[in-house]
């Protein structure tokens, strides 16, 4: 008996894919741990690099390429296999010093321009960022094109992590322009359910009714309720990146951020509808608390509206995909089975 030659050539070719598959993987989950640590450790020896969004960032890519299996988290696992050269790590620390020493000798002259509007204020911006540039450093450039292929998603799911969580700073430096825009249209909503509702336009707008002034102060941006949907959205993400339609996912991130920017402004509506008909004493003891409320219930009822439409769920959701290639248990496609043709002599 013999096999068929042109399948052990199929196998043996899939074995060699898989096995260089898994050393990229390996590869980038330490050059990950590494930029990860690195980044702490520059924050942490010039005050002025700090920011938040380059470790989320990177967070981000490390738990969904780990959430998407083929490789482990086991230190045995990853230094055993030695993906990286001497020579690109010490590059890479040496990198992350001159980084450090230049921000501390700069750092009197960029604290100024520190969040603001302005050219510096962005190359400031972009500063804090750079931090990631000597990772850069770590692979070579086809192992870099190679990883952008195999982790082309959690790539673009980290960037967008990078630019977009927590814009807490974002939210204060556009507050003179976005505070205008959610005072007119409260009381464009507020003003059909309150006669007579005023509107004062300044740097905190205020609504005037009979029984009570509400004034929108930069707190109540809807920030809160963007951080608080960032998180949850996060969690569910890391938890069911295999089963998500990504397409459907970016679309859905950046639809729930628009679906909490309007479900805070009819929050602070109906503060004062509900102030302006009798209840102003309630609204003004409770109105802190009762936005978490509020808030977790507009997610809710996001999530309610979109989870199943993220993860393709509904009637002939499969029915695109061949039965050889369908995700298998852990929601990772796997390739067909190779049959083996056994020949008689």
């Amino acid at each position: 008996m013999s096999a068929d030659p042109l399948t052990d050539e199929a196998n043996s070719g899939s074995k060699i894919v898989s096995s260089e598959g898994m050393r990229i993987s390996r590869s980038v989950l330490l050059v990950l741990l590494l930029t990860l640590a690195a980044i702490a450790a520059d924050q942490l020896a010039a005050p002025i690099l700090y920011s938040t969004s380059p470790l989320w960032g990177t967070l981000a890519c490390l738990l969904l390429i780990w959430r998407r299996g083929g490789t482990s988290l086991s230190s045995d696992e990853i230094i055993g296999s030695r993906p990286l050269s001497a020579a690109r790590i010490a590059a890479f620390v040496a990198a992350h010093i001159a980084l450090v020493l230049g921000a501390r000798a700069l750092s009197l002259e960029l604290q100024p321009v520190a969040g603001a509007l302005s050219l510096w204020g962005a190359l400031f911006a972009g500063l804090k960022l750079s931090v990631l540039l000597p990772t850069l450093l770590l692979l070579p450039l086809a192992k870099w094109r190679l990883a952008a292929q195999n982790y082309r998603s959690e790539f673009i799911a980290a960037l967008v992590v990078l630019f977009t969580y927590f814009p807490r700073r974002a939210f204060d430096s556009l507050w003179p322009w976005h505070g205008q825009i959610l005072g007119r249209f409260v009381f464009f909503l507020a003003g059909l359910l309150v006669p007579g509702l005023g509107y004062v336009s300044t740097l905190t707008p205020t609504l005037t009714g009979r029984q009570l002034d509400v004034t929108i102060l930069s707190a109540c941006s809807g920030i809160n309720g963007i951080e608080l949907f960032q998180t949850l959205f996060g969690l569910i993400a890391v938890c069911d990146w295999n089963r998500l339609r990504k397409g459907r996912a970016l679309f859905g991130y950046f639809a729930g951020l628009a679906f909490m920017l309007l479900g805070n402004a009819l929050r602070i509506t109906s503060l004062v509808v509900l102030g302006n008909h009798g209840l102003s004493e309630l609204v003004s003891r409770f109105h802190i608390s009762a936005g978490w409320i509020f808030f977790s219930l507009v997610f809710l009822v996001y999530l309610g509206i979109s989870y199943r439409w993220m993860l393709g769920k509904g009637k002939n959701a499969g029915s695109s995909i061949p039965s050889s290639e369908k995700a298998e248990p852990d929601g990772v496609l796997r390739p067909p089975k190779t049959q083996t043709h056994i020949s008689k002599i």
